[in-house]
């Protein structure tokens, strides 16, 4: 999403052009801030270098609600240095009437509440006594660009000092740009391990959300890196939400809020894993939302200064634009409003009470499905307002009334949403509710607007009737998959058959169960792709496949292994225009790989995974390792390791790969080492988890089709991968890899 933090964190001031009329001094060097963050009980300080006498300034801020209190009059330099009072917490913008007039900045910060060690260590088992004991506690912060563009963790470290008078306190940031929360798993043993962490900050959701992530995956990832945390480093955990993400070209004042509340849809879902696994989650979303506006605005102008004219660009605001800048990644003030949240979280202050409850109960109807919403005044106080609602991004609903609302204190008003894109259960199936849904449990976004501000709630729908047919990931040796089957008077088991002889597939099951006169659904989908045999003994990779007529092959091209991230999508006129069958062999230094392509392929590429793990743990989050290929104009393939991937010259000098051209296509072989993938042999158990992933580019004018073996069009995630079990030769049925979801 963005380049690196550069110098963020070490730079100290932010060059302007304003201009201003005030009696000039010489400068002989340019001023600095000699801090970038102060408290607002203490003084800034700009350095001046050789310069006595006075300096006419004026002041302005920028605060949590817009343009703030201003100032203006003369500072005495003493040393070359002036010091300057805040004037209120926010960016302080300084002009200095120099020999060229000059604009520095600074943030100021209120100074954190006083807080009770015996709370804090109920939220923080691990390392709450560590702060107030004076030990060194190490905060390690893992995210994206917005944690990697900001500096939440320093202002968070000066508000822990403070709090707890502890001067041992650190950070480590081990944020990427770009990176989703799969890319901390992999990476967890180098980000984590060497930096011995007391306490784990995690903040993701816009790259997974965009890159088409399951919520069920980010969920899963999410708990997988704080029981890492917990069990390896003996590190408590706190959960961040993922920040809005502001429009800077929206006009319409009627759209629904779908961009600003992007990332809500994951962020929500939190809370209830947070409570599950008992770690604290801090609402950094709400924390930049802040106290919102009324009506809401589509343009999320409420939040303009909490971001700035550029990533790069943290002590600016979008306030100084009119709406212009980076909608993405916070300003310091943001940063700011993140830290406080995740400050709070960790000393135990409570949250503010919500004024409203809204809850929810979803039903199936001839026409679909429903959900029933109750909201509820919460306050001792009559109150007004309106609700914007939003589904997850790209559900389809409409509300049956209009959504304004007057409650007493204590009284309540209901409405009904229909998901109009959910009008037949196995719709549940298809993209976006796939996506986003965590199971059975619709979703909805609501914007309250009311007394000047706004605030953003999640209303829970869960199904009236509450059937599941459980996720689980199988091996099955026959063409029998049994499907336990949750109702409500108990569980049963149910039998799927995979049709004789089928490599690969997915089956769809609906099951309707009843209660009480009311009907409901339990669905689920079951995917299955057959072991690869992976035969003992070396092959060339030449790109010449005579040696391997005795192998069994795997199948990458039928329909539904086109897919991405919105499920099946197949541009391929029909699917010999590019279709792979895929074979292995275990050598004794490395893995070969041969396949037949049809189809014009020259501009096409491929990455093969590998999960070397025990076999239970394949399907679930870990570190992998991957190889990128393409065919070279020389009849060589071009072979990458990815950066997980062990990575040397004479790993690069061993990993070999040749195509020559067929009939209807390619041919293809190639060999990479064990040691790669950390291994020095063929994985003892005898099962290697393997993914491939091929990208046809597509004739001219037409858009490139993404072709997977086992995968479900998210191929970052280890939850798919397929299994290439070593041949013993004997030729009997290899299994399956089954995942029911």
């Amino acid at each position: 999403m963005t380049n690196t933090k550069r110098s963020l964190l070490s730079r100290r001031l932010i060059i302007g052009a304003a201009v201003f009329s005030f009696a000039s001094i010489a400068a002989a060097a340019e001023p600095t801030m000699q801090e970038k963050y102060v408290f607002t009980d203490g003084k800034a300080k700009i350095v001046i270098p050789g310069q006595e006498g006075e300096v006419a300034y004026s002041i302005k801020t920028i605060t949590q609600q817009g343009w703030g209190p201003t100032a203006d009059g003369k500072l005495k330099l003493v040393n070359g240095e002036v010091e300057l009072k805040p004037l209120e917490e926010g960016i302080h913008i300084v002009s200095l009437q120099l020999d060229t007039p000059t604009e520095v900045r600074f943030l100021a910060i209120a100074p954190p509440p006083a807080v009770d060690a015996a709370v804090v260590a109920g939220v923080l088992p691990h390392a709450g006594k560590k702060l107030f004991a004076g030990e060194t506690v190490t905060v390690l912060a893992m995210g994206d660009s917005v944690t990697n563009t900001g500096d939440y963790e320093s202002m968070l470290v000066l508000m822990l000092k403070r709090a707890t008078g502890n001067q041992k306190i650190t950070f480590v940031d081990r944020s990427y740009p770009g990176r989703s929360v799969d890319a901390s798993v992999r990476e967890f043993a180098r980000d984590a391990g060497p930096n011995h962490p007391d306490v784990g900050l995690l903040m993701y959701g816009v790259n997974d959300i965009r890159g088409g992530c399951l919520l069920e995956t980010f969920l899963e990832q999410y708990r997988w890196i704080a029981e890492k945390l917990s069990s390896d480093c003996n590190a408590d955990t706190v959960f961040l939400t993922p920040t809005p993400d502001l429009p800077t070209d929206v006009d319409s004042e009627n759209e629904l809020p779908t961009h600003v509340v992007l990332t809500w849809s994951f962020a929500e879902r939190l809370f209830p894993l947070g409570q599950q696994m008992k770690v604290p989650v801090a609402d950094t979303f709400s924390a930049i939302w802040g106290t919102g506006s009324q009506p809401f605005d589509v343009k999320g102008q409420h939040m303009w200064p909490r971001y700035g004219l550029g990533y790069d660009r943290p002590f600016t605001s979008m306030l100084e634009s009119d709406g212009k800048g980076d909608g993405t990644h916070p300003n310091a003030l943001g940063h700011l409003a993140i830290a406080k949240a995740v400050f709070n979280t960790m000393m135990g202050v409570p949250a503010v009470a919500a004024p409203l409850s809204l809850t929810g109960e979803s039903r199936w109807t001839p026409a679909g499905l429903v959900s029933h919403v109750i909201v509820r005044n919460n306050s001792t106080a009559r109150r007004e307002g309106t609700l914007t609602l939003s589904g997850p991004p790209e559900a389809q609903f409409k509300v049956n009334r209009p959504t304004t609302y007057a409650l007493d204190a204590g009284e309540s008003t209901t409405f009904d949403v229909s998901w109009t894109g959910l009008v037949k259960p196995e719709y549940l199936l298809k993209y976006p509710y796939n996506a986003y849904f965590a199971p059975y449990y619709p979703s909805i976004t609501a914007v309250d607007a009311a007394l000047g501000g706004s605030r953003i709630y999640a209303v829970q729908a869960p199904m009236a009737v509450m059937a599941a047919i459980t996720r689980q990931r199988l091996v099955i040796t026959g063409q029998t998959v049994p499907l336990e089957l949750v109702q409500p008077d108990g569980r049963q088991t149910i039998t799927v058959a995979i049709p004789a002889d089928a490599e690969v597939g997915r089956i769809p099951v609906v099951k309707e169960v009843k209660q009480n006169g009311a009907v409901g659904w339990a669905v689920a989908e079951v995917t299955f792709a057959r072991f690869g045999a992976a035969l003992s003994g070396e092959a060339t990779a030449d790109g010449d496949l005579a040696e391997w007529k005795q192998q069994r092959w795997v199948p990458v091209g039928e329909g539904f292994q086109a897919r991405w991230t919105a499920g099946m999508i197949d541009h391929r006129a029909t699917p010999a225009e590019c279709y792979s069958n895929w074979a292995f062999r275990a050598g004794a230094k490395g893995l070969y790989l041969a396949a037949k392509v049809t189809g014009k392929v020259a501009n096409d590429h491929f990455i093969v995974y590998f999960d070397p793990r025990s076999p239970e743990l394949l399907g679930t989050p870990g570190t992998y390792y991957w190889v990128g290929g393409a065919l070279a104009d020389n009849g060589t393939l071009k072979l990458d390791a990815g950066d997980t991937s062990k990575r040397s010259a004479s790993l690069s000098a061993a990993m070999k790969g040749a195509w020559r051209a067929a009939d209807d296509g390619v041919t293809l072989e190639m060999f990479v080492p064990y040691e790669l993938m950390d291994c020095n042999a063929w994985p003892a158990a005898g099962d290697l988890g393997l993914s491939l992933w091929w990208t046809h580019a597509g004739e001219a004018g037409k858009p490139g089709t993404n072709i997977f073996w086992a995968e479900d069009g998210h191929p970052w995630s280890t939850r798919w991968y397929g299994v290439v079990r070593r041949d013993d030769g004997t030729g009997k049925p290899l299994p399956y890899r089954v995942r029911i979801k």
